[in-house]
């Protein structure tokens, strides 16, 4: 019987301000999100709006469809505004004064810059070659910063695809130099403008990504942000209540159901005076092109540094698996080929004396980059296979995080005030988090009738901690990223 890998992973952003003009405008979802601060509807891309009584557009939510997967993502971060300071709208630029000619009328010039989304038709094959290329980036950075704030030898999944879909919402809101920090976390060229088209462009039958905005309705959303969240993403946002309880179930129920119930809670509690919930979930169900016999599960041992533990582990004694034994990582790199241009990659230490952590400090970039070129060209053999059965969850603060990527104004100084008219949004809270399953359920079971027994056998064996990839290799990058120390947590 068949394998099916299920990552799960949720991501949220949640802003929260205190002094607010109470005005009913538009506002947006981050990733892409976006509708009228009245219309509590969602809207999702590709379905077509309706409208209300009052004449006013009433949305769908907007969905995105990647390769064959199950898997959600919820990122959630919450801003906070500065009591001190008055709500009267504020520019995002520097403000200068300068003398009053006589003779001319005084010129007011954009208080902020609007989002530019423009993108020509020759630059969209391009653009979706610069953010793989940039996902690539963000994912190893990303690994880096979530190892450094995780306890040693446990545990680790996260989605960079999910955060990255989420930072670039906000990105689209975001003035001066939160601008050039988050292009700088990102990876992103300066100005790169055609990144939310490339966004869209990354789909597959696979995986779904969504994003959703909940917002306070006295929170004031700039038409321009309205606009273009709707143009690019199509989904508008839900109105909170007045009850926090409320607030917060409102926000887990749509966690839950984008994720199908496989992260039921993204967040314990909710502020009072939340005025911006910003969401993005991803759910991935991937079948294996070939089957695993299900009869064939046993109990084997995996080696950790001080102790050995037995787990089901899946095998094959002819298995096609590309892999190779990479020197720089000293480490053993197996694909696995899932349904939709999905695969599994696996990097495991090449013997059992070589730890994952000596492993994990040789990653980078340009040596990750170099392994997902070689195995494009590495063809598939029949192979024994021995891979545990995994479930795995990480629920992680993301504000260490975006501390360990030197986003240190992050918390304090987030200006986005191509999203809002208030000033003075302060980050308190941003929560990831992910659930991954690797079971014996629902795979293709045709592929291994096609598969030849080479003369000499070849060997693939998961039997101590390792790093993984879930890889689109259609675009070309990681949906989902990891390691795993106890398969079975």
């Amino acid at each position: 019987m068949a394998s099916r890998l299920t990552p799960l992973t949720p991501l949220l952003l949640l802003l929260l301000a205190g002094f607010l003009e109470p005005q009913a405008t538009a506002s947006s979802n981050l990733n892409g999100t976006s509708n009228s601060s009245t219309d509590p509807e969602e809207f999702w891309p590709g379905e077509s709006q309706d409208t209300s009584e009052e004449g006013s557009p009433r949305n769908l939510p907007t969905q995105h469809t990647v390769g064959s997967s199950n898997m959600p993502t919820t990122n959630s971060t919450t801003l906070r505004a500065n009591s001190t300071l008055p709500p009267t709208f504020q520019s995002c630029t520097q403000p200068t004064t300068q003398p009053i000619q006589p003779t001319s009328q005084p010129t007011t010039g954009p208080l902020c810059p609007g989002p530019v989304i423009s993108c020509p038709d020759l630059e969209n094959h391009s653009a979706e070659t610069i953010l793989s290329e940039a996902l690539m980036d963000f994912s190893v950075k990303l690994y880096h910063a979530f190892s450094a704030v995780k306890e040693a030898e446990t545990n680790m999944v996260f989605s960079p695809f999910s955060i990255a879909s989420l930072l670039t919402q906000v990105l689209l809101g975001a003035g001066n130099s939160t601008k050039e920090t988050l292009e700088t976390v990102l990876s992103y060229p300066k100005d790169f403008t055609c990144v939310h088209q490339a966004l869209k462009a990354f789909t597959s039958k696979g995986f779904t990504s969504v994003s959703q905005l909940f917002h306070n309705p006295d929170m004031v959303i700039r038409d321009a942000f309205v606009n273009a969240s709707q143009s690019l993403y199509g989904s508008g946002p839900r109105v909170l209540g007045n009850d926090s309880d409320d607030n917060l179930d409102l926000v887990n129920t749509w966690v839950a159901e984008k994720t199908h119930n496989k992260i039921k809670q993204i967040l314990d509690s909710l502020p009072a005076d939340t005025q911006l919930v910003l969401l993005n979930a991803i759910y991935l169900s991937a079948k294996w092109k070939t089957t695993f016999d299900k009869t064939k599960t046993r109990n084997e041992p995996f080696y950790r540094k001080s102790s050995v533990m037995k787990v089901p582990m899946m095998s094959s004694k002819k298995y096609p698996v590309a892999h190779f034994t990479d020197p720089t990582l000293k480490a053993k790199v197996g694909q696995l080929q899932l349904s939709h241009n999905l695969s599994l990659v696996i990097l495991v230490p090449q013997h059992i004396k070589h730890h994952l952590e000596d492993m994990e400090q040789a990653l980078s970039t340009s040596v990750l980059k170099a392994i997902m070129k070689k195995l494009e060209m590495t063809t598939f053999q029949p192979t024994l296979v021995m891979l545990p059965l995994i479930k795995v969850q990480s629920k992680q603060d993301m504000l260490a995080v975006m501390e360990k990527l030197e986003f240190f104004d992050f918390p304090y100084d987030l200006n986005l005030c191509g999203l809002t008219e208030d000033p003075n949004l302060q980050v308190s809270a941003m929560q990831h988090q992910t659930v991954l399953e690797l079971t014996e359920t629902g795979v293709e079971a045709a592929a291994a009738s096609a598969v030849s027994v080479a003369r000499s056998l070849r060997i693939f064996e998961v039997q101590q901690p390792f790093l993984f990839l879930l890889w689109d290799r259609q675009h070309k990058f990681p949906v989902f990223m990891g390691r795993v120390y106890e398969p079975k947590a």
